[in-house]
């Protein structure tokens, strides 16, 4: 039988070996992580209008609702209550579930689902 072999081979695992010196395998994981990083989505205006539909009826109500948040070229979620939205630096303050209080940026947040 023959083995099937990946279309795009072992790309930056091969270099995994030669990373003897701590600097060189700081970089190498480095390149690795910058690999696997997303671009921030973009979303529409009707995406747009939902979400802050969602975020004024959550404040109104005081329920929880979960983010979905681009930070870093990466998607984060995080669940809890919103006690405060400021227009002027486009931030969202909640409260999670320990009582911890977290400011979002608006244009960061992907998707808002009420709980």
């Amino acid at each position: 039988m023959m083995k099937k072999q990946n279309k795009l081979g072992r790309g930056i695992v091969k270099w995994q070996p030669f990373a003897s010196i701590p600097q060189q395998y700081a970089g190498v994981r480095k390149i690795i992580e910058n690999q696997k990083k997303i671009p921030q989505p973009i979303l529409d205006e009707e995406e747009q209008e939902r979400i802050n539909y969602i975020l004024v009826e959550a404040t109104e109500s005081m329920s929880e609702v979960t983010f979905v948040y681009w930070i870093n070229g990466r998607i984060e979620t995080e669940v809890g209550r919103i006690r405060k939205m400021d227009h002027i630096t486009k931030e969202v303050f909640f409260i999670d579930s320990f009582d911890c209080i977290y400011a979002l940026s608006i244009p960061a947040i992907v998707d808002v689902v009420l709980a």
